[in-house]
Formats: C-alpha cells, sequence, structure tokens
C-alpha cells in the first residue's frame, strides 16, 4: 500500500534539468525522503513555466515546504511563487547551471536534504526584482545577456561554463556595445557600456563569479560595471572573471547599491538565472529577505 502523502509538503522537478540529470536526483531523493517517512506529493514540470504554475498552486493550497528539484531556471520560476510567501524552498540542485544553490551552500546529497527538512532548520535570503519580475542569481545586461542569449538557442552540444566560453568566443566581433544611462543609490554613469552585471550571488554561468563579493542575505545589490574593451583585453579578463580576480582590470568597476535605473540608446534585455528576464528599460531593487529556504540545522 502506498504511503499517505506528507502534509504541507510538495515535490517538484523538471524532468529536462540537466540533460537527464534531475530524473535521476528525483529518484534518490525519493528513496531518501521514504527512509526518513516522508511521503510529499510529487509533480513534474512540462515546460518553461510550468514549474512556476506549480508552485503557485501548492502555496495556494497552503504547502509549506517545496522540495525542487532542478537548475537555475527551475528555482527561478519557483521564486516568483514563493517570494514573500510563507512556505520554504528545499532545494536540490540538478541543472545545467546551479548558481543559486551553491551560493546557498546547498549540495547535491537527497539525505543531506531530508536531514534538513527533518532537522526544521530555515534561513531567509534577498531575492532581486526588474521590471516586477524576480530572478535569485545574477542579472546581466549587454554583452553577458548576448552570449546567454546564444547560449539558450545554440545546438552545441555543450552546457555548463563550456557552453558560456564557446558562445563568448562566437560572439565576440559581432557584439556593439550600447550607450547607457546607469543610475544607482549614490552615483551614475553615462557612456558606452561592455556589460553590467547585478548580482544577490556571486556567480553565474556555472560557477563565473561575476560579483564575487555578492552575498544572499546581506540587503543589497552587487554590480559589476565594464566599459567597453579591446579584443586582446577581453581574452585576458576571462581567464580572471572565472576566478572572481577581474576587478583588477580598469575597465572593471564593483560597487554596490540598494537599487538602480538602466536604459539605452536602443532596446536590451536582462538574462537572470539563465533565463531572458525583462526588456528595457530596467528598473532594479533588491529585496530583502524574501524567501525561506530550508537549510542544514544547527
Amino acid at each position: 500500500m502506498a504511503a499517505a502523502h506528507t502534509p504541507k509538503m510538495c515535490l517538484i522537478h523538471n524532468p529536462q534539468a540537466g540533460r537527464g540529470k534531475a530524473p535521476a536526483a528525483a529518484a534518490r531523493l525519493r528513496e531518501a525522503l521514504a527512509k526518513a517517512g516522508l511521503a510529499p506529493r510529487e509533480l513534474t514540470t512540462r515546460g518553461r513555466g510550468h514549474a512556476e504554475e506549480l508552485v503557485s498552486q501548492a502555496v495556494e493550497r497552503g504547502v509549506d515546504t517545496v522540495i525542487v528539484v532542478g537548475g537555475d531556471g527551475t528555482m527561478h520560476e519557483a521564486a516568483q511563487a514563493l517570494a514573500h510567501s510563507q512556505a520554504a524552498l528545499a532545494p536540490l540542485p540538478a541543472g545545467r547551471c546551479n548558481d543559486f544553490c551553491r551560493a546557498l551552500g546547498a549540495g547535491n546529497d537527497p539525505e543531506a536534504l531530508v536531514a534538513s527538512l527533518k532537522g526544521g532548520g530555515r534561513r531567509v535570503v534577498d531575492l532581486v526584482r526588474v521590471n516586477g519580475r524576480i530572478y535569485c542569481t545574477v542579472g546581466a545586461v549587454g554583452f553577458d545577456a548576448v552570449v546567454s542569449r546564444f547560449v539558450d538557442t545554440m545546438k552545441a552540444p555543450l552546457w555548463g561554463t563550456p557552453a558560456y566560453l564557446y558562445a563568448v568566443l562566437r560572439m565576440l566581433t559581432r557584439y556593439q556595445p550600447p550607450q547607457a544611462s546607469l543610475v544607482w543609490d549614490d552615483g551614475q554613469y553615462h557612456g558606452p557600456l561592455f556589460l553590467v552585471a547585478l548580482g544577490n550571488t556571486p556567480s553565474y554561468g556555472n560557477n563565473i563569479r561575476v560579483t564575487p563579493h555578492a552575498k544572499a542575505d546581506d540587503g543589497l545589490l552587487d554590480i559589476c560595471l565594464v566599459t567597453p574593451l579591446n579584443l586582446l583585453k577581453i581574452m585576458a579578463v576571462l581567464p580572471l572573471a572565472l576566478q572572481g580576480k577581474h576587478g583588477r582590470v580598469a575597465e572593471v568597476s564593483f560597487l554596490r547599491t540598494s537599487r538602480m535605473e538602466l536604459s539605452f540608446d536602443r532596446p536590451m534585455e536582462m538574462w537572470a538565472d539563465g533565463e531572458p528576464v525583462a526588456g528595457s528599460p530596467l528598473s532594479v531593487e533588491i529585496l530583502p529577505q524574501a524567501m525561506t529556504v530550508v537549510s542544514a540545522p544547527a
């Protein structure tokens, strides 16, 4: 006889995440949950946007813990419904990029997640809102958004950091920097822009540390602003960015703010959590202590 569903808990996983990693991770998690006497209602997503719908329905039903198996894109969708709700996210990373879980210290061990669920550990983290849309990790405009668009549509059999680096090399000679107007809490910039990244967490693109000092619970956005560079310098900056050491380059500036307004001389889009989230003009703000996350008990 099947175990009754554990009240107020559900499990949502994306069978497409990680190119097959998510179903295997969900199966291991299901086994670990059963050993612990937990049997959450299980739901699978059918495509982009479906996780957001499923989590919204779960929150409306009064679920207090939503276990999500997937990558940054799936966590992004879950966050739309979980922001400022009474329900907590219990994440198990199993996607192409898992930068949000990495920033939270959430590993891919199902037994550890179950122990956290049983132990009742919780922490509250910040989220970011841009033009009404929530994101979890880093929002990028300019060259990185062009690269993200290319990665999303490319047919090459690559993923994670290799896919990102391949896209960078393909797009370098095509990108024309826009004229930008950026205004933040205590400053502004008007001029040509290579890229700007607005981070709640340190990394994107599977651990590319573009805003290396960002913390998901400090109530601030970490900004990396890069003015145009020549091709040779871009190639020199790439390995530094992978290590979070690109701040030594003259064209790179870091700052912190609670919000930023961005406009450009042509339409630009922001990508965040591996998803296209908004088009310019952009109004970005930190949402302090916006979402509860299951964490390891002390």
